[in-house]
């Protein structure tokens, strides 16, 4: 039975009875979609066809304030696959009650999914409680750009960082930091920290050996961003020169230039 096969795939959280709606969630940041788009195997634009509510006493684990259902959705395309997607898809959605203790009814909605790879039959889970949402050209075309720099290879995994070293420049007050990221790949990768009299610190990154002019700054919302912010951690290890207070400290500038992480689920 398809209900019941598809309960299986739910997470085996504690059942806990809802009593209240659940806050409504607000919409995803940067770096919850990217952490969504990296998870995904398969990503779809659908319309939901049909939603039926789970009863509770059959949703293990359902949360306080949601319902449980049972969606088919009609697959429009499929912004990220390994290989064809069967037209139709099925998944278990945990969703938010209204004020008035109701769950929704999603029938004809447009929507993105970030799922797990589907069986032939189309029958398949949500990556994560939050892997479905209303679809918007903006969160489309967003995620497209995640999907494509993640596939081009182009910023690495970074894994943490292995040493620095400062020198100080010709005048008072000018001296550049290089910190020596890891990287899954193997490969180069060193976050530059210049400083000049009178301005702020410029914040770069270099791929390979050579540390040049071509070392790109970090722009918001990128890839590149996400990897750094959310992986590197505040202070600078012992064993990559945090003894060093004039290191340490160009790396904490460094990391506050980057900003928060900016994950909320």
């Amino acid at each position: 039975m398809v209900v019941s096969a598809l309960i299986a795939l739910a997470a085996p959280f504690a059942a806990a009875p809802a009593t209240a709606p659940a806050p409504i969630p607000a919409p995803l940041g940067y770096t919850d979609l990217a952490d969504l788009t990296l998870a995904a195997p398969v990503i779809v634009r659908a319309n939901i066809t049909r939603a039926e509510r789970i009863p509770d006493s059959q949703s293990p684990g359902i949360a306080p304030g949601r319902a449980r259902l049972l969606v088919t959705a009609a697959v429009d395309a499929a912004l990220v696959a390994p290989g064809s997607v069967p037209p139709a898809l099925t998944w278990l959605w945990d969703t938010p009650l209204d004020a008035r203790g109701k769950a929704p009814k999603p029938k004809g909605r447009r929507i993105l999914a970030w799922v797990a790879s589907p069986a032939a039959d189309g029958k398949t889970r949500l990556v994560s409680t939050i892997a479905q949402q209303d679809w918007s050209q903006p969160l489309e075309d967003r995620v497209r750009a995640i999907a494509v720099e993640a596939r081009s290879g182009a910023v690495p995994v970074i894994t943490g960082v292995s040493n620095g070293f400062r020198a100080d420049g010709t005048i008072p007050g000018e001296s550049e930091s290089q910190f020596f990221l890891s990287a899954a790949d193997g490969n180069p990768l060193t976050l530059v920290v210049t400083a000049a009299p009178g301005q702020p610190r410029r914040i770069a990154v270099a791929r390979g050996d050579v540390i040049d002019e071509s070392a790109t700054s970090v722009r918001p919302d990128t890839l590149l961003r996400y990897r750094l912010a959310c992986t590197l951690p505040d202070a600078l290890p012992a064993k990559a020169g945090g003894g060093d207070p004039a290191l340490a400290a160009d790396w904490a500038a460094a990391i506050a230039s980057l900003g928060p992480c900016g994950r909320t689920r």
